[in-house]
């Protein structure tokens, strides 16, 4: 009977041990993946929800919940071009087969380094003006706190299309920043020069689609500017330091950061440009032939303008003669340059020309929805077939009149003085923005983006 049950203890020693090998070495094989903060395999659960960060900063998470990092994922547009536009378009070309893994890898990065490239689509869409400071999970987290601080390094110099490197592990990590000896009860913190240099814009807002195109290109706009030179990056603006305790058991700092990220998505943009009628004051009769100009001047960007989504945004100058009252007796027209054949795609037009995917996916819509006949400054896409096209991915070509930092641009006008009675009229130029035409959010049923008064100027005209 001993011998018996020794033979089956050994029996059963030779059938467990391969198996308690291949689990030990599993369970180290984990143990060393989880812990190790070079693998860019992550599991969502690695990053902490933005809520665990509101107890030690409020405000940071109350301005962030406000901002468009926020919404990266949730945005009523992004999750409709995505789901709706994009996906459908990668069977046109192997090229396209993974597009919206570049998408996720900005929009949503702990998805992206997550594995889950085609994310649940959300429930609660957000539009642009909404915050939402409730807590999110997974995807729906978008550029969030515990992403960004626990970023290393990028891949390239500049950095581009998302080549961030996360540290972030299975346990609580460090956090970075870029405060000099910070500390905090709930992790480990380490002041990095990663947060004071414009490469954490850039691995995001730098970006070449499949056609090897710069689809966006802000950060790099930023480095042919002046700033550099100058000492002014991009968190200057975006992130403006102000007084303040970073964390509600820290100290005060005289160095604190916002975290609102104002841009293009809000009143940021006023008196981003000025605009200037040049001359006097003018004396006038009716039928007289006038010719005058507009001094366009970028003031206060550090990169082209607009930026961004340019193929979407856009800035055009609205020129007309109005009564006392401010009403619009006449709309001027710019005068379309003959010498030029890509002027058309800068005097804004409602003609049929504009598709909301590649031409060979979709109906054409109207393209600018405005006022025809004003300047408009904007970047034009063009795919594989030379149409105007709203899908970043499949842009083959660009051809932008976009404003650059510090520019001063003339503009040149022409009318004919109306029958107007007698009296005191006004040259009237007015600078508008928009995060993006109205046809193409009526195409997607989202809301409207509201029209922003960058700059006005008037001019005085006496009809005698």
């Amino acid at each position: 009977m001993i011998f018996t049950l020794k033979r089956n203890i050994m029996k059963l020693i030779r059938i467990a041990a391969p198996l308690l090998t291949i689990v030990m070495l599993a369970s180290l094989t984990s143990t060393k993946f989880m812990g190790d903060p070079e693998s860019q395999e992550k599991k969502y659960h690695y990053y902490e929800d933005p809520i665990v960060c509101s107890g030690c900063h409020w405000d940071k998470f109350a301005k962030w919940s406000g901002s468009q990092h926020s919404k990266g994922f949730t945005g009523d547009f992004f999750q409709a071009q995505f789901y709706e536009v994009l996906l459908p378009s990668r069977s046109l070309d192997e090229k396209l087969a993974n597009a919206n893994e570049d998408c996720i890898g900005c929009h949503s990065p702990s998805a992206f380094l997550s594995g889950d490239m085609i994310p649940r689509r959300t429930l609660e869409p957000d539009n642009h003006w909404s915050p939402n400071p409730e807590a999110r999970a997974r995807a729906e987290r978008g550029i969030f706190c515990d992403f960004c601080h626990t970023l290393d390094h990028f891949v390239n110099d500049p950095p581009f299309n998302h080549d961030y490197i996360s540290h972030a592990t299975a346990d609580v990590d460090s956090k970075r920043g870029d405060l000099e000896d910070p500390w905090s009860p709930h992790h480990e913190t380490i002041e990095s020069d990663v947060f004071v240099s414009t490469d954490i814009c850039a691995t995001c807002h730098n970006e070449q689609n499949p056609y090897g195109v710069w689809v966006k290109a802000t950060e790099l706009e930023y480095r042919e500017s002046v700033y550099p030179e100058r000492g002014t990056p991009c968190q200057d603006c975006h992130m403006q330091p102000m007084g303040g305790k970073p964390g509600k058991m820290g100290p005060l700092r005289e160095h604190n950061t916002d975290h609102w990220f104002g841009g293009g998505f809000a009143e940021f943009v006023e008196g981003a440009a000025a605009v200037y009628i040049q001359g006097e004051d003018l004396q006038v009769s009716v039928g007289e032939e006038v010719d005058f100009s507009i001094l366009v001047k970028t003031m206060a960007t550090g990169h082209k303008f607009p930026t961004g989504s340019v193929e979407e945004r856009d800035v055009w100058l609205h020129v007309s003669l109005n009564n006392k009252a401010g009403e619009e007796l006449m709309h001027i027209p710019v005068p379309l340059n003959p010498d030029d054949p890509n002027d058309k795609y800068f005097i804004t037009s409602n003609a049929k020309v504009a598709y909301p995917s590649h031409s060979t996916l979709s109906d054409p819509i109207e393209r600018d929805g405005l006022t025809e006949g004003d300047r408009l400054y904007h970047s034009a896409f063009l795919d594989s077939e030379g149409e105007f096209t709203y899908a970043q991915w499949v842009c083959v070509e660009e051809i932008e009149n976009r404003l650059n930092p510090l520019e001063e641009r003339m503009e040149h006008y022409h009318f004919a003085v109306p029958d107007l009675d007698k009296g005191v009229y006004y040259l009237t130029a007015q600078l508008n923005y928009r995060r993006m035409p109205d046809p193409l959010a009526d195409y997607f049923g989202i809301d409207r983006r509201p029209v922003m008064e960058v700059s006005k100027n008037i001019r005085k005209l006496v009809l005698y």
